[in-house]
């Protein structure tokens, strides 16, 4: 029976595919999977594949990988010793697109401090007067499957929606204006990042780029930590250049029970500020995980 090690929230309908098919699966993490035979590898955050791990498993022929970004697997190991690995970035679009306007929309309106305020038996109507979504300026940077699918919401609420992608242009769709990064800093209200974790990305918004932002902006953080280095927000909160952040990624996150134990964290730091902070679910939701387990399942079916 060929052995499969399972270090992702997969569907319940994989997984039956999967025993169907005649595959053993061996749950992540297990005493014992290093010296396990696996012929395929489903992974996660959970699980980082790089090349030290990789040569433990002397029969592998895929990774696939729940969610977007390749970041925790060593793909130059993977092409030169022929391994194949695929990703999921279609299933989670929409459940990231949706948490991202969830979270846009809780920030203006104030409703996470007023809910607060209640609980402290305070009615405070005029402190916790909201602002619009509408009308607004929105910079997407990353054009990708999730970008895409948060500037098609956002189309509803207004029409400055600014793109920009590096590696992608001419994207003809008629609610959207393709951009650059100066015209971003120049008119955005909000900007809003979706682009994979690399060494080019990293510290992508840096203290300069905060700076060069010429309004006061909300600043919008679902793809990776590292992207948006949290002293650069703490920086940009205190000096009024960020009037807000929607997070749902921390470069904390590798050490997080560390830096939740520590009172005195920067986590804690900026949960003083006007941030909405969410443990790195936006592409967790249980709609995407059965979207990216079909969407897994349909590659995995194409090569063995």
């Amino acid at each position: 029976m060929k052995k499969i090690l399972i270090a992702a929230p997969i569907s319940e309908t994989f997984k039956e595919w999967l025993l169907d098919h005649n595959f053993e699966l061996i749950l992540f993490p297990s005493a014992t999977y290093q010296n396990e035979d696996f012929e395929g590898i489903i992974t996660s955050n959970k699980l980082v594949l790089d090349e030290t791990l990789l040569k433990t498993f002397s029969s592998l022929k895929w990774i696939a990988r729940l969610g977007s970004g390749m970041e925790i697997i060593d793909t130059n190991y993977c092409n030169f010793n022929g391994i194949k690995y695929f990703n999921s970035p279609n299933g989670i679009a929409n459940s990231v697109a949706e948490h991202t306007m969830g979270m846009m929309l809780s920030l203006l309106h104030q409703i996470p401090h007023s809910t607060q305020s209640i609980k402290k038996g305070k009615w405070a109507r005029e402190k916790h007067r909201g602002v619009e979504l509408s009308g607004k300026t929105i910079g997407i940077i990353g054009f990708g499957h999730t970008g895409k699918a948060l500037a098609k919401k956002l189309s509803v609420f207004t029409k400055n929606i600014l793109i920009y992608d590096k590696y992608c242009s001419n994207f003809q769709v008629e609610y959207i204006k393709e951009s650059n990064i100066e015209d971003i800093q120049q008119h955005a209200d909000i900007i809003s990042f979706h682009v994979p974790l690399n060494e080019e990305t990293k510290n992508y918004y840096n203290l300069e780029f905060c700076l060069k932002m010429r309004k006061e902006h909300i600043l919008v953080n679902t793809s990776r930590g590292p992207i948006a280095p949290t002293h650069v927000i703490i920086e940009g909160l205190k000096n009024g250049k960020i009037k807000g952040a929607c997070l749902d990624v921390l470069e904390e996150e590798e050490n997080i029970n560390l830096h939740l134990e520590n009172k005195t964290s920067s986590i804690y730091t900026i949960l003083k500020q006007n941030v909405i902070l969410t443990p790195h679910i936006a592409g967790y939701s249980f709609d995407a995980i059965e979207n990216m387990s079909l969407e897994l399942l349909e590659q995995l079916k194409k090569i063995i």
